[in-house]
């Protein structure tokens, strides 16, 4: 198997030329976003969660939701709560240090991913991709909202992880006290977002494809490194479990729900070739998938066709790699490792697609194509000058364009107005971009265009989701006193998804403003029929009674009925 390349010169080492370019391009590709607000999930997580306002709620983010009320309790994330409560209270609030604070992560990234190629492929290769994928317009999703950091920061600890593990079983075998350090950036890593769990597997990629050593002497030095390990995963899991009452989550994207391992794989299947397209040319970019832009697959057709060949040919080169070309294996395993996560079949997750989840593999292409220019290098590139030269050119090209490209999107992010314009743009069957564009509308004072918005939204939803939408619409017709309206919506809510009591209690204060209030006693009726409390529903049916007796006028009675956490969907 060959070997690692030796170490690099202790004087070529610390030369800062080669780190700080790739951190310049990190930056570049950046800084156009630098008076961005808060925009998409900073909202609620951020802006308008409470929770992170004050470092005197650190105890209670250890032992919460990452996203608050009134959202589904899903995903366990407290140090990236912490993180982000922190950064809070140190700016004020204001978005400026979050934006900061991403870039400097993502530079640092940059520089790291450097120095992990530059441990596998010749200190030019390393620099050329390291370039390119500090300029990757795909890792614009993780950079520009401040909620990306976590993607930004479980990055960096897998790179910190890998450099000190090829940088020690060079020489040695781990101790106790590597084996610690390592164990302590897994933890760190594994609670600040949840594919932090698969770090381990890109060290045992390592050990097994670049390492060279024989199996039984790798087993044996291996084995306490890995138990360590999966008592911390486990630990992880349990905590997550404890306080979300499920490892996996609470929500599943509205793709996958009702889907066994099979449908999953189905669907999934259509991701890949898109995965493939943004890791590679990310000329098209959004900032949702959601349905209809990927819809749940029964059956196995073309696309999923184009998947599976995708897949086939990934595995035919890790095999055919794995011993003459370990890098180019290495990069493969890592991408496909970090994909895992995301891949929705064993574990079905809150999302289907997101191009934030593309940072973490991103890394892996990087190393494999590394790895392909430097075997090649020898043969085709030192004999002859002027391909070097293009080959340069063409990366610096690549650089510029992406770039540029990137620096365009950073500007898509400036607000939450104008990425939910754009994002009906880019992604124009996504119910929940028609949704963010209505409420735009609805902020801007066009309701005949917002409605019509939130039309195209329950159009585009998913079969059986509708009066998630529904429920949004009524809200806006609540607050603009437009109660007729709201009912209707309410109505036909209720009518696909009946076990909702906060939503009948908003009905039924909208029949009693209305002074119809027969409507209010029935929909009292309606409400215990499916289970409500009836001693909070009760007291609605003797407010409606009083009130016809006495024909109260409409708009007269105004009540509220509360029965507990509105659903919602993050």
């Amino acid at each position: 198997m060959p070997r690692l390349p030796d170490k690099v010169p202790r004087t070529d080492r610390h030369h800062l030329s080669a780190p700080l370019l790739v951190a310049a391009i990190a930056l570049v590709a950046s800084l156009a976003g630098i008076e961005n607000d808060f925009a998409q999930d900073d909202i609620p997580l951020i802006q308008n969660n409470a929770l992170f306002h004050d470092l005197g709620n650190v105890k209670t983010l250890l032992t919460s939701p990452y996203w608050p009320s009134p959202f589904s309790p899903d995903l366990y994330r407290p140090f990236t709560s912490i993180w982000l409560t922190v950064e809070y209270v140190i700016g004020g609030g204001t978005p400026a240090l979050f934006r900061i604070t991403s870039y400097a992560l993502y530079a640092l990234l940059a520089v790291g991913v450097f120095m992990l190629a530059a441990r596998l492929v010749p200190r030019n290769i390393a620099i050329g991709f390291a370039a390119i994928f500090a300029a990757h317009p795909v890792h614009v999703e993780a950079v520009a909202p401040a909620v990306g950091q976590s993607e930004l920061i479980v990055a960096l600890l897998a790179v910190a992880m890998t450099i000190r593990y090829i940088d020690i079983r060079r020489t040695r075998a781990l101790c106790v006290s590597d084996w610690t350090m390592l164990g302590a950036m897994y933890l760190a890593a594994s609670l600040f977002k949840e594919h932090g769990l698969v770090l381990p597997a890109l060290l045992v990629c390592v050990e097994f494809l670049l390492i060279p050593e024989s199996n039984a002497n790798r087993l044996r030095s291996l084995a306490g490194g890995i138990a360590g390990f999966t008592v911390i995963a486990i630990t992880v899991l349990l905590a997550r479990h404890a306080v979300l009452g499920d490892v996996a989550g609470t929500f599943t994207a509205e793709a996958l729900v009702g889907l066994g391992v099979g449908g999953r794989a189905l669907t999934m299947l259509q991701v890949v070739p898109q995965w493939m397209r943004l890791l590679l040319w990310p000329a098209h970019l959004q900032a949702d998938y959601s349905p209809q832009e990927f819809v749940a697959a029964t059956t196995f057709g073309a696309v999923q066709a184009y998947g599976t060949l995708l897949l086939i040919l990934a595995l035919a080169a890790f095999w055919l790699s794995r011993r003459r070309l370990p890098v180019v294996a290495f990069g493969i395993g890592w991408t496909a490792i970090t994909l895992f996560p995301v891949s929705n079949v064993l574990i079905p997750t809150g999302i289907l697609f997101a191009e934030r989840t593309l940072l973490l593999p991103s890394v892996g292409v990087c190393i494999a194509l590394a790895g392909v220019v430097a075997a090649l290098w020898p043969r085709f590139v030192s004999s002859r000058p002027a391909v070097g030269r293009d080959l340069a050119f063409a990366c610096a090209a690549a650089v510029i364009v992406g770039a540029v490209r990137s620096g365009e999107r950073q500007r898509v992010w400036r607000n939450e107005a104008f990425l939910s314009v754009r994002s009906v743009q880019d992604a124009p069957r996504s119910f929940r971009t028609r949704r963010a564009y209505g409420n735009v509308l609805f902020d801007l004072d066009r309701p005949e265009m917002a409605i019509e918005a939130y039309r195209q939204a329950i159009a585009f939803s998913p079969h059986g989701l509708q009066w998630r939408m529904r429920n949004d619409l009524a809200q806006h017709f609540r607050e603009r006193g437009e109660r007729a309206q709201e009912v209707e919506q309410l109505t036909a809510s209720l009518a696909q998804e009946p076990r909702q009591e906060d939503i009948r209690g908003h009905l039924i204060s909208a029949y009693l403003d209305l002074g119809r209030y027969a409507d209010a006693a029935s929909a009292v009726d309606s409400a215990i029929a499916h289970g409500a409390p009836r001693a909070v529903f009760d007291r609605a049916r003797a407010v409606a009674d009083s009130a016809a007796r006495v024909n109260a006028p409409p708009g007269s009675i105004k009540v509220g009925i509360t029965t507990g956490p509105s659903r919602a969907v993050p």
